[in-house]
């Protein structure tokens, strides 16, 4: 199973977000991720064996536990690697405590071998960029300053994620909810 652990984000903000991932759906190149798919992954397992399941969510419950329910908020759109090299599209969020829910998720799952893929930065992937002429990336790169992100949400748990990877895209499914508190 190719497993991940993430926080939705509410459906709300999510609505505030079709606009903006419209836009970026009409570039030839580009990905938008489907609403329904928009969410803050605090850690990528990978390819997990189904028997590890339980001891994961195990894990999740007890860490869960640590943490009240939290507000967090869509911030402003930002790119990865930079705005000269554009391949991911994506909106910040803030929030200390998200953070630190990061932080306590991936020092348990070290416990446990995974490793930690990158450093987390608090974001919600909103589109990849395949490859984009430069004038259709200055204009995209225009199109974006006139979004603004925004929202916040109450984060009440965290999900443990499957992905089933598709020709069309990516397939998400709950596996295990763990609710703060």
């Amino acid at each position: 199973m190719r497993l991940f652990i993430a926080v939705d984000i509410d459906e709300r903000v999510v609505e505030k977000l079709k606009p903006l991932l419209k836009t970026l759906s009409s570039y030839r190149g580009v990905k938008a991720v489907e609403p329904e798919n928009v969410h803050i992954t605090l850690q990528f397992l990978g390819e997990v064996p189904e028997s590890r399941v339980d001891v994961i969510s195990d894990r999740l419950s007890r860490i869960t536990g640590n943490f009240e329910p939290f507000t967090v908020k869509l911030e402003k759109i930002g790119y990865f690697p930079n705005k000269s090299k554009v391949r991911v599209v994506w909106a910040g969020v803030s929030g200390e405590t998200l953070k630190e829910l990061a932080g306590a998720i991936r020092n348990e799952m070290k416990k446990l071998g995974f490793r930690e893929d990158k450093e987390f930065v608090a974001h919600a992937t909103l589109a990849r960029i395949k490859r984009i002429s430069p004038s259709d990336r200055e204009r995209l790169l225009k199109d974006l300053e006139n979004f603004s992100v925004g929202g916040e949400w109450v984060v009440r748990d965290i999900r443990l994620k499957q992905s089933r990877l598709t020709p069309k895209g990516p397939i998400y499914s709950d596996v295990s909810i763990h609710k703060l508190g």
